[in-house]
Protein backbone atom coordinates (compact mmCIF):
# COMPACT_ATOMS: atom_id res chain seq x y z
CA UNK A 1 0.00 0.00 0.00
CA UNK A 2 2.83 2.01 0.49
CA UNK A 3 4.15 2.20 -3.31
CA UNK A 4 0.10 3.12 -4.26
CA UNK A 5 0.67 5.99 -1.67
CA UNK A 6 3.63 6.80 -3.15
CA UNK A 7 2.56 6.63 -6.71
CA UNK A 8 -0.12 8.98 -5.79
CA UNK A 9 2.24 11.97 -4.50
CA UNK A 10 4.01 11.73 -7.22
CA UNK A 11 1.19 12.58 -9.84
CA UNK A 12 0.59 16.11 -10.13
CA UNK A 13 -2.71 15.70 -12.16
CA UNK A 14 -4.21 13.63 -9.27
CA UNK A 15 -3.17 15.47 -6.55
CA UNK A 16 -4.23 18.79 -8.25
CA UNK A 17 -7.74 17.73 -8.75
CA UNK A 18 -7.80 16.44 -4.81
CA UNK A 19 -6.85 20.21 -3.75
CA UNK A 20 -9.37 20.89 -6.17
CA UNK A 21 -12.39 19.58 -4.55
CA UNK A 22 -12.03 21.54 -0.94
CA UNK A 23 -11.18 24.61 -2.94
CA UNK A 24 -14.28 24.87 -5.59
CA UNK A 25 -16.70 22.77 -3.36
CA UNK A 26 -15.49 24.31 0.33
CA UNK A 27 -14.20 27.46 -0.12
CA UNK A 28 -14.91 29.45 -3.76
CA UNK A 29 -19.02 28.15 -3.96
CA UNK A 30 -20.21 29.06 -0.83
CA UNK A 31 -18.46 32.14 -0.47
CA UNK A 32 -19.94 33.72 -3.73
CA UNK A 33 -23.68 32.01 -2.73
CA UNK A 34 -23.14 33.41 0.85
CA UNK A 35 -21.88 36.77 0.15
CA UNK A 36 -24.00 37.42 -2.34
CA UNK A 37 -27.67 36.81 -0.76
CA UNK A 38 -29.61 39.69 -0.30
CA UNK A 39 -31.22 40.63 3.28
CA UNK A 40 -34.67 42.09 1.99
CA UNK A 41 -36.16 38.52 0.70
CA UNK A 42 -39.80 38.25 0.96
CA UNK A 43 -41.94 34.97 2.01
CA UNK A 44 -42.93 34.93 -1.52
CA UNK A 45 -39.36 34.47 -2.83
CA UNK A 46 -39.09 31.58 -1.01
CA UNK A 47 -42.43 29.83 -0.80
CA UNK A 48 -41.11 27.02 -2.94
CA UNK A 49 -38.73 25.60 -0.37
CA UNK A 50 -42.20 25.23 2.11
CA UNK A 51 -41.87 20.98 2.50
CA UNK A 52 -38.34 20.82 1.40
CA UNK A 53 -36.76 22.39 4.19
CA UNK A 54 -37.41 21.07 8.19
CA UNK A 55 -38.65 23.84 10.13
CA UNK A 56 -39.56 25.80 7.43
CA UNK A 57 -42.48 27.83 9.03
CA UNK A 58 -40.29 28.89 12.27
CA UNK A 59 -37.44 30.46 10.03
CA UNK A 60 -37.40 33.96 8.35
CA UNK A 61 -37.04 33.89 4.43
CA UNK A 62 -33.45 34.96 4.33
CA UNK A 63 -33.20 31.75 7.35
CA UNK A 64 -34.70 29.37 4.57
CA UNK A 65 -32.93 30.53 1.09
CA UNK A 66 -29.61 30.10 3.49
CA UNK A 67 -30.60 26.91 4.76
CA UNK A 68 -31.66 25.60 1.12
CA UNK A 69 -28.81 26.79 -0.40
CA UNK A 70 -26.58 25.06 1.81
CA UNK A 71 -28.49 21.37 1.87
CA UNK A 72 -28.65 21.94 -2.16
CA UNK A 73 -24.71 21.46 -1.72
CA UNK A 74 -24.94 17.85 -0.11
CA UNK A 75 -24.47 16.21 -3.77
CA UNK A 76 -21.29 17.57 -3.98
CA UNK A 77 -19.90 16.13 -1.25
CA UNK A 78 -21.16 12.65 -2.75
CA UNK A 79 -19.77 13.28 -5.76
CA UNK A 80 -16.44 13.58 -4.24
CA UNK A 81 -15.54 9.77 -3.25
CA UNK A 82 -17.39 8.76 -6.12
CA UNK A 83 -14.38 10.78 -8.67
CA UNK A 84 -11.77 10.80 -6.57
CA UNK A 85 -11.34 7.03 -6.82
CA UNK A 86 -11.41 6.52 -10.33
CA UNK A 87 -8.56 9.00 -10.71
CA UNK A 88 -5.93 6.46 -8.16
CA UNK A 89 -7.52 3.29 -9.19
CA UNK A 90 -7.47 4.10 -12.93
CA UNK A 91 -3.60 5.07 -12.46
CA UNK A 92 -2.67 1.89 -10.27
CA UNK A 93 -4.06 -0.51 -11.93
CA UNK A 94 -3.99 0.35 -15.84
CA UNK A 95 -0.72 2.21 -15.08
CA UNK A 96 0.60 -0.78 -14.19
CA UNK A 97 -1.13 -3.07 -16.60
CA UNK A 98 0.18 -0.81 -19.37
CA UNK A 99 3.38 -0.29 -18.16
CA UNK A 100 4.31 -4.31 -17.44
CA UNK A 101 4.90 -3.61 -13.99
CA UNK A 102 1.70 -5.55 -12.51
CA UNK A 103 3.04 -9.05 -14.11
CA UNK A 104 6.18 -8.74 -11.88
CA UNK A 105 3.99 -7.40 -8.81
CA UNK A 106 2.54 -11.15 -9.20
CA UNK A 107 5.37 -12.93 -8.87
CA UNK A 108 6.08 -12.06 -4.86
CA UNK A 109 4.95 -14.30 -2.64
CA UNK A 110 1.60 -11.57 -1.27
CA UNK A 111 -1.19 -13.18 -2.47
CA UNK A 112 -3.63 -11.45 -5.01
CA UNK A 113 -6.03 -10.83 -2.30
CA UNK A 114 -3.44 -8.77 -0.08
CA UNK A 115 -2.54 -6.96 -3.47
CA UNK A 116 -5.95 -6.03 -4.50
CA UNK A 117 -6.63 -5.11 -0.70
CA UNK A 118 -3.37 -2.04 -0.88
CA UNK A 119 -4.56 -0.69 -4.17
CA UNK A 120 -8.10 -0.36 -3.20
CA UNK A 121 -7.14 1.17 0.66
CA UNK A 122 -4.66 3.77 -1.07
CA UNK A 123 -7.73 4.60 -3.09
CA UNK A 124 -10.32 4.74 -0.62
CA UNK A 125 -8.43 6.24 2.40
CA UNK A 126 -7.22 9.70 0.35
CA UNK A 127 -11.09 9.76 -0.92
CA UNK A 128 -12.61 9.51 1.98
CA UNK A 129 -10.22 11.96 3.93
CA UNK A 130 -10.30 14.51 1.15
CA UNK A 131 -14.55 14.30 1.39
CA UNK A 132 -14.38 14.36 5.27
CA UNK A 133 -11.35 17.67 5.18
CA UNK A 134 -14.05 19.34 2.50
CA UNK A 135 -16.65 18.88 5.02
CA UNK A 136 -14.89 20.28 7.55
CA UNK A 137 -13.74 23.51 5.65
CA UNK A 138 -17.57 23.91 4.42
CA UNK A 139 -19.28 23.51 8.09
CA UNK A 140 -16.83 25.97 9.23
CA UNK A 141 -16.74 28.60 6.61
CA UNK A 142 -21.05 28.07 6.44
CA UNK A 143 -21.43 27.96 10.31
CA UNK A 144 -19.25 31.34 11.06
CA UNK A 145 -20.47 33.43 8.01
CA UNK A 146 -24.60 32.13 8.96
CA UNK A 147 -24.30 31.82 13.46
CA UNK A 148 -25.40 36.09 13.00
CA UNK A 149 -28.21 35.41 11.08
CA UNK A 150 -29.61 31.70 12.72
CA UNK A 151 -28.26 32.52 16.49
CA UNK A 152 -26.93 28.54 16.24
CA UNK A 153 -24.67 26.36 13.70
CA UNK A 154 -26.54 25.11 11.27
CA UNK A 155 -24.17 22.07 10.39
CA UNK A 156 -23.66 19.51 10.99
CA UNK A 157 -27.33 18.02 11.00
CA UNK A 158 -28.09 14.62 10.97
CA UNK A 159 -28.36 14.52 7.13
CA UNK A 160 -25.06 15.99 6.66
CA UNK A 161 -23.44 13.58 9.41
CA UNK A 162 -25.47 10.81 7.86
CA UNK A 163 -23.97 11.57 3.98
CA UNK A 164 -20.78 12.51 5.07
CA UNK A 165 -19.79 9.62 7.41
CA UNK A 166 -21.49 6.69 5.75
CA UNK A 167 -22.68 7.40 2.45
CA UNK A 168 -19.35 8.78 1.15
CA UNK A 169 -17.48 5.64 2.26
CA UNK A 170 -19.89 3.68 0.39
CA UNK A 171 -19.73 5.44 -2.45
CA UNK A 172 -16.05 5.50 -2.19
CA UNK A 173 -15.91 1.97 -2.17
CA UNK A 174 -18.44 1.22 -5.15
CA UNK A 175 -16.09 3.49 -6.89
CA UNK A 176 -13.26 1.66 -6.45
CA UNK A 177 -14.79 -1.56 -7.84
CA UNK A 178 -15.93 -0.59 -10.36
CA UNK A 179 -12.69 0.98 -11.55
CA UNK A 180 -11.13 -2.07 -10.94
CA UNK A 181 -13.86 -4.18 -13.23
CA UNK A 182 -13.27 -1.27 -15.70
CA UNK A 183 -9.70 -1.46 -15.51
CA UNK A 184 -9.35 -5.29 -16.35
CA UNK A 185 -10.99 -4.52 -19.57
CA UNK A 186 -9.36 -1.61 -21.37
CA UNK A 187 -5.49 -0.35 -21.41
CA UNK A 188 -6.06 3.39 -21.15
CA UNK A 189 -5.57 5.19 -18.12
CA UNK A 190 -8.57 8.01 -19.38
CA UNK A 191 -10.48 5.51 -20.99
CA UNK A 192 -10.90 3.82 -17.64
CA UNK A 193 -11.19 6.80 -16.43
CA UNK A 194 -14.24 8.19 -18.34
CA UNK A 195 -15.57 5.00 -18.18
CA UNK A 196 -15.71 4.57 -14.17
CA UNK A 197 -16.80 8.28 -13.73
CA UNK A 198 -20.18 7.61 -15.82
CA UNK A 199 -22.01 6.83 -12.53
CA UNK A 200 -21.39 9.76 -10.82
CA UNK A 201 -24.01 11.28 -13.64
CA UNK A 202 -27.21 10.75 -11.55
CA UNK A 203 -25.38 11.91 -8.68
CA UNK A 204 -25.34 15.35 -10.49
CA UNK A 205 -28.59 15.18 -11.66
CA UNK A 206 -29.88 14.50 -7.87
CA UNK A 207 -28.31 17.90 -7.39
CA UNK A 208 -29.76 19.64 -10.45
CA UNK A 209 -33.37 18.02 -9.33
CA UNK A 210 -33.16 19.26 -5.79
CA UNK A 211 -31.70 22.67 -6.95
CA UNK A 212 -34.94 23.47 -8.59
CA UNK A 213 -36.96 21.50 -6.07
CA UNK A 214 -38.18 19.16 -7.58
CA UNK A 215 -36.70 16.33 -5.06
CA UNK A 216 -36.12 16.91 -1.74
CA UNK A 217 -33.14 14.65 0.08
CA UNK A 218 -34.19 13.58 3.61
CA UNK A 219 -32.41 11.18 6.25
CA UNK A 220 -35.02 8.19 5.02
CA UNK A 221 -33.86 8.66 1.38
CA UNK A 222 -30.51 9.18 2.38
CA UNK A 223 -30.30 5.60 4.47
CA UNK A 224 -32.43 3.52 2.08
CA UNK A 225 -29.30 4.86 -1.22
CA UNK A 226 -27.13 4.16 1.60
CA UNK A 227 -28.03 0.49 1.92
CA UNK A 228 -28.50 0.10 -1.85
CA UNK A 229 -24.78 0.81 -2.24
CA UNK A 230 -23.72 -1.26 0.88
CA UNK A 231 -25.84 -3.99 -1.29
CA UNK A 232 -23.80 -2.64 -4.33
CA UNK A 233 -20.39 -3.06 -2.66
CA UNK A 234 -20.66 -6.12 -1.23
CA UNK A 235 -21.74 -7.44 -5.12
CA UNK A 236 -18.98 -5.68 -7.08
CA UNK A 237 -16.02 -6.68 -3.96
CA UNK A 238 -16.88 -10.44 -4.70
CA UNK A 239 -16.88 -9.48 -8.60
CA UNK A 240 -13.70 -7.51 -8.08
CA UNK A 241 -11.84 -9.95 -5.79
CA UNK A 242 -13.36 -13.18 -8.25
CA UNK A 243 -11.70 -11.21 -11.30
CA UNK A 244 -8.41 -9.58 -9.43
CA UNK A 245 -6.51 -13.30 -9.30
CA UNK A 246 -3.20 -14.42 -10.73
CA UNK A 247 -4.11 -16.38 -13.61
CA UNK A 248 -6.96 -14.16 -14.38
CA UNK A 249 -4.46 -11.36 -15.08
CA UNK A 250 -1.92 -13.51 -17.06
CA UNK A 251 -4.03 -14.60 -19.46
CA UNK A 252 -7.13 -12.00 -19.96
CA UNK A 253 -5.50 -8.54 -18.55
CA UNK A 254 -2.78 -8.49 -21.02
Amino acid sequence: MRKEFEEVIKNKYILSTMASFPLVFSIAIPMIYLLTIPSNISEADVAMFEGLIPNFDSMTPQQSLIYYIVQSNLPFYLMMPSVIPTLISSYSIVGEKKGGTLEPLLATPVSSRDILLGKSLAAVIPSVLITWFSFLIYMTLVDAMTFKIFNYPILPNTLWFVSIFITAPLLTLMSVYLSILVSSKVNDIRAAQQISAVFVVPIMGVFVLQLFGYVSIDISTMIFFSLIIFIMDIILVRAGTKIFRREEILTKWA
